[in-house]
């Protein structure tokens, strides 16, 4: 049906495309995602709380899918899949202390040593069977009996994790806050709910200062500073709420994660898996990134065919199935010293690094075979009684002698005709004006397919570390690998 050439490669595939586009418009379900933060995310959240002679902090952490399977262990002690409440209990009163000496607080000139006076956790369905958890602590600290309290906090648990960061402040019972830079809106309620309008920056903010006065200091000083009061309101007025993500039910369940939690695999389940793997694996390296247009830039100005086109795929296959499973077996067993979020711009960078080498090698060769060359100017000669002029050409001869001379009988014709690709003699000596082909090399196409598939997907990610949790290593190498190929 399609010639071995690159129009026809193209037809191919925009007409894969199309199906793969058809297919999945049908079948992919319109809650599919990621959790509201990402797989990788931790999400803080910090709201204090004046009242009386008391400020009150509840703490909540908020684990998406892969460090929730990192903690699932110390939790999990039995390693059944189910979080009794002896091994919630165990482990709260294990982590909470541990979570809240990681938080700085200072009350006055004091520094204040935070302890839980009730937690709890929950334990929430996320994709492909991979739990998410959801901590919280609250603790009381009594309050100085002055009329200004200064409170500076500052919370370290987890630094440099990607996630949710926010702190909130009210009071009620004769205190106000003021001179805070912290929030007066709980915007994500809790970490319940996440805004997701494009335009909306998750907030980042892990540490804060504010001064906790008596009510009838704010309402004394009111008119001489009306831009702090501003913010004094207690308890604060709601703010409007995006569009939102529920975390409750919102977490990445698409049907590629989805595949390896299937309780009972039949065949047709199996081979449905890796179907949609495959599917999945196409749409989403047609996603922004994967140097798709480069790669696309160099199969074409180097002639390339659809052999080199799978070559190529091949190489992104190998490398990123390998990817996935690296990264994957450092999330098991050091993921205290591997940060996936801390690791990602690394490989993105190596990969762009792999380009520009493979641009500057290119076009290193491309002017070393400008250079080496030699033309022969403007001539005429004549073949089998016609005449014809051989515009200015560059080739190579070798080390020979060679003349122009042809003994042909002269004739002359109304057309044109070229000679893009044609072999003649000059003095005995044969040679070919075919288009030099371009240069497609081994290392040129591995280099690409490195620089392309070194990034793992989390989603893959995800497959993999619920495969270890469900017993399907199995099933979960074939659908990642599905994946990889696709």
């Amino acid at each position: 049906m399609f010639n071995d050439s690159p129009d026809d490669f193209m037809k191919l595939l925009r007409l894969w495309c199309l199906v793969l586009f058809a297919t999945l418009a049908g079948f992919v379900p319109r809650s599919a995602g990621a959790h509201p933060m990402g797989n990788f995310s931790i999400n803080h959240y910090a709201r204090f709380k004046a009242s009386g002679g008391e400020l009150a902090l509840r703490y909540i952490l908020d684990f998406a899918e892969i460090p929730a399977a990192e903690r699932m262990t110390a939790l999990d002690q039995n390693s059944d899949g189910k979080v009794s409440p002896g091994e919630k209990s165990s482990y709260l009163q294990t982590e909470a202390p541990q979570f809240l000496k990681a938080l700085s607080l200072q009350v006055g000139a004091q520094k204040v040593a935070l302890t839980p006076q009730k937690s709890d956790l929950e334990v929430r369905a996320g994709a492909g069977g991979l739990p998410t958890l959801r901590v919280w602590i609250d603790s009381l600290v009594p309050l100085p009996s002055g009329t200004s309290t200064r409170v500076v906090y500052d919370d370290t648990n987890f630094e440099g994790r990607t996630g949710w960061m926010e702190i909130i402040t009210a009071a009620d019972k004769g205190r106000a806050i003021r001179d805070s830079d912290a929030s007066t809106s709980d915007r994500s309620r809790e970490l319940t709910i996440f805004p997701i309008d494009a335009g909306v920056v998750p907030p980042r903010q892990s540490s804060a200062t504010f001064s906790v006065v008596s009510a009838g200091t704010v309402a004394n000083n009111a008119t001489t500073s009306p831009e702090g009061n501003k913010r004094l309101t207690s308890p604060p007025q709601s703010q409007p709420v995006p569009a939102v993500s529920s975390s409750n039910d919102q977490t990445p369940q698409n049907r590629f994660t989805q595949s390896i939690a299937e309780r009972n695999l039949t065949p047709a389940l199996v081979l449905w898996g890796i179907a949609f793997a495959l599917a999945f694996g196409a749409v989403h390296a047609l996603s922004p990134g994967h140097g798709k247009t480069m790669v696309a830039a160099y199969l074409v100005g180097s002639r390339g065919t659809p052999r080199h086109a799978v070559l190529l795929g091949m190489v992104v296959t190998i490398t990123h199935t390998f990817g996935v499973f690296a990264l994957g077996i450092a999330l098991l067993f050091a993921s205290r010293y591997i940060l996936p979020e801390k690791l990602f711009p690394v490989l993105s960078a190596l990969s762009g690094l792999l380009i520009f080498g493979v641009g500057l090698w290119l076009f290193m060769s491309r002017w070393q075979g400008i250079s080496s060359g030699h033309s022969h100017g403007d001539h005429s000669h004549s073949h089998d009684g016609h005449t014809h002029s051989h515009d200015e050409h560059t080739h190579d001869h070798g080390d020979h002698a060679h003349d122009h001379a042809h003994d042909h009988a002269p004739h002359s014709h109304d057309h044109e005709h070229s000679h893009g690709a044609h072999v003649h003699s000059h003095g005995g000596k044969a040679h070919s004006h075919d288009v030099p082909d371009g240069p497609i090399t081994m290392k040129t196409l591995v280099a690409l397919g490195i620089s392309g598939g070194i990034v793992p997907c989390p989603e893959a990610l995800v497959v993999l570390l619920a495969a270890v949790k469900l017993h399907r290593i199995g099933y979960g190498m074939v659908l990642i690998t599905a994946f990889s190929i696709g």
